[in-house]
């Protein structure tokens, strides 16, 4: 059953309403405050609003019912007993979808009603179908970017997880620098890819438990143009992404990184997160060439190449919440040895 919210401060017309309506579930308030505050409560589909009422006026409750996130869709219709022209264009201006007339004309309103209360319910169905399928659209997304990260994890021992834990802090660096929501999962997705051009690496490169001769490692730093190759004439804005991370996250803010030496903020910001989030965690981690370093001494390194190696407004960053940087690459390391 479809509800209405009657907001007028009349008792009579509140009782009228109640009674030419009553195949609807109506709930009424007797002051705009009240009215807004049930409005949020019980998300109506339809909301009748008198016009003329004391402390708040129904032109003010209708300009704070369309500032409400969740209800500033439900289609509200005036009830007033003004006459002329002016009113209707306030109206129409704050917010409203019709006008209706005191004293009431039973079978006028209940046609309103019921096509206002339809129009808005085939809208809400539709907007639900299109969430629906934008959510499978983003999760298919996720998956696929996931599956093709899984590619390098079967290259090297190590990759794979690391992808996955890079781009959890590269979110949260996100986060620290105030981009929104939308923007931190678009960079997450994306540094998930940042090594995706390991996959033409040699498996003798890869996994050599010893350092890369000269040739060797001329060979490996390769990945991060094959990686940019592989992504950067997608259609996706995505994949165009990841191959500005896969190309820079091996560049240096003193400019002495690869593949060509950029310096400072002409590196890619995303590049720029993705550089210290992929160092941090390497240090953190096993590799076939080296052991864990402790947590003092990985700080440490941060600190020492703050403004050479990283960006320094990034590092800051880092350090100001290392503790909680170390909390959540334990938290993931957990969450992986219990699968």
């Amino acid at each position: 059953m479809a509800k209405i919210l009657v907001i007028d401060d009349t008792p009579e017309y509140i009782e009228m309403l109640c009674s030419i309506l009553n195949e609807y579930e109506v709930y009424a308030a007797k002051e705009g405050k009240k009215g807004l505050m049930l409005a949020e409560s019980i998300l109506p589909d339809l909301i009748l609003l008198d016009i003329n009422m004391p402390l708040m006026t129904g032109y003010e409750v209708c300009r704070r019912l369309k500032q409400m996130d969740k209800v500033r869709n439900i289609p509200i219709i005036f009830l007033t007993a003004n006459d002329g022209s002016d009113y209707e264009e306030i109206g129409f201006n704050v917010g409203a979808v019709d006008f209706i007339a005191k004293p009431f004309h039973a079978s006028l309103l209940k046609a309103r009603v019921k096509t206002h209360i339809s129009l808005y319910q085939l809208q809400s169905n539709l907007q639900q179908q299109v969430d629906s399928q934008t959510e499978e659209i983003r999760k298919l997304n996720h998956e696929m970017t996931y599956l093709a990260a899984s590619i390098a994890e079967l290259k090297s021992k190590e990759t794979g997880q690391h992808l996955r834990r890079v781009a959890e802090f590269c979110y949260l660096f996100c986060k620290f620098l105030g981009h929104d929501e939308a923007e931190c999962e678009k960079v997450k997705m994306a540094a998930v890819l940042h090594d995706i051009g390991k996959v033409g690496i040699s498996d003798e490169i890869l996994n050599k438990p010893d350092k890369l001769n000269d040739q060797e490692w001329e060979i490996m730093k390769r990945h991060s143009v094959m990686g940019y190759e592989m992504l950067i004439d997608s259609e996706f804005e995505l994949m165009r992404l990841a191959a500005t991370i896969a190309l820079e996250h091996h560049e240096r803010w003193d400019g002495e990184g690869y593949p060509h030496g950029k310096k400072g903020e002409n590196i890619a910001l995303v590049g720029r997160i993705c550089s210290v989030a992929d160092v941090f965690d390497s240090l953190l981690d096993k590799r076939v060439y080296k052991d864990p370093w402790e947590e003092k001494v990985v700080r440490d390194y941060f600190v020492m190449m703050k403004g050479s190696q990283f960006d320094p407004n990034i590092t800051d960053i880092l350090l100001d919440n290392f503790d909680m940087f170390i909390y959540t690459w334990k938290s993931l390391q957990r969450a992986r040895s219990t699968l």
